[in-house]
């Protein structure tokens, strides 16, 4: 529910709204409520050079009251969530630099008028695919649950993940990706379907969050259903109609993880050895297609002309920052393998080629470019 009354926030009204930094050391988060309530007061506004006015909230970081009986009696939070329930969400609203935000545009003044009305009665959710700008500096308090981030009261350490924020649901997210999600023919080999720029871009972001439910499975010691996860990607978006990129790394590791030896993998304990040959069979086919990829692009970098060659610089390093990855991760979890080995060997020609392809360029004398 939003509200504020549509005269509030009609075109060329709050458009932009601005944020002080609090002002009292003691107070650092302001309560939502009053706060909003300054914002939507016509009588509050600033004056600005050139006669423009702008209604203004009094802080950049705010707080909001949790009712605890409303998160138990939707069911907000398992028995397991309950112990860490807060008493209020604190945050401070920012950019996606994670640096404190001086105004915030009407989208945004919006939700968080919608926030503080709701009481915590119906779920609030933010998609994975809006970026950080759109989560505000709320991340702390996200629970992942698919394809969108849950407002949960629940505050989640800082995730070592860049690639993640909050917490995972596990138990409902494990279900929602493995019982009810459509692959919308994505996963007909047979017969193959086209998937263009838009699609293929889309589809990381499947890839990507179900590779992090597959390690939040693997921390809570759950490494069957982590390589059933995986299992399932590998499925419902198979190379062939989906072609590979770098969101992968995430699942080729994890299968190395699934396969490596209880010692240096010991989340991987009741894992069966059947499901640990098959990670390890799936570890190989996926680093080899990885490193292949890299090998074309390297071999690509190298016969072009000095001046394109320079101007691919950035995507040269990545590919060798990809097969360096490969090698490390593969050389933690299997030090002794022969497959690592020939990873390792596999990197070490695309570095001389890349050597080899500079140094004659120097030779010619047509490196200062």
């Amino acid at each position: 529910p939003i509200g504020m009354d549509e005269e509030k926030y009609r075109q060329g009204t709050r458009d932009l709204v601005i944020m002080d930094a609090p002002r009292d050391p003691s107070v650092p988060y302001l309560d939502l409520e009053s706060a909003l309530a300054v914002a939507l007061d016509d009588s509050k506004v600033r004056d600005y050079a050139g006669g423009k006015k702008f209604s203004y909230l009094p802080s950049n970081s705010f707080r909001i009251p949790v009712d605890s009986a409303a998160i138990v009696e939707h069911g907000m939070l398992s028995n397991e969530e309950m112990p860490g329930l807060l008493e209020a969400i604190e945050f401070t609203l920012s950019g996606a630099d994670g640096n404190p935000k001086s105004y915030i545009l009407k989208n945004q003044f919006a939700v968080l008028d919608m926030i503080n009305n709701n009481n915590w009665e119906r779920p609030i959710y933010f998609a994975v695919t809006t970026g950080p700008d759109s989560y505000m500096g709320l991340q702390q308090y996200f629970r992942l649950e698919g394809l969108a981030y849950r407002l949960v009261p629940i505050k989640y350490p800082q995730a070592s993940n860049p690639n993640a924020f909050g917490g995972v649901s596990t138990d409902r997210m494990y279900t929602n990706v493995m019982d009810k999600w459509s692959w919308g023919g994505m996963d007909n080999v047979e017969d193959g379907i086209y998937m263009d720029e838009n699609n293929r871009r889309m589809v990381t972001n499947v890839r990507l969050q179900m590779a992090n439910l597959s390690e939040a499975l693997l921390k809570e010691r759950d490494p069957e259903r982590a390589m059933e996860v995986l299992d399932e990607l590998m499925r419902g978006m198979p190379k062939e109609n989906v072609p590979y990129s770098r969101v992968m790394m995430p699942v080729a590791e994890t299968y190395m993880q699934l396969a490596s030896d209880t010692t240096l993998a010991p989340n991987t304990k009741n894992l069966s050895e059947v499901s640990r040959m098959k990670a390890w069979k799936m570890a190989q086919e996926i680093s080899d297609d990885f490193m292949a990829m890299q090998e074309d692009n390297i071999a690509y970098f190298t016969s072009l002309d000095a001046e394109y060659y320079v101007a691919a610089d950035r995507e040269m390093q990545f590919a060798l920052q990809v097969g360096d990855r490969l090698v490390r991760v593969m050389k933690y979890f299997h030090p002794t393998s022969d497959v690592t080995k020939a990873l390792e060997d596999r990197l070490t020609d695309m570095e001389s080629e890349v050597e080899a392809y500079e140094r004659n360029l120097v030779d010619l004398g047509d490196f200062a470019f």
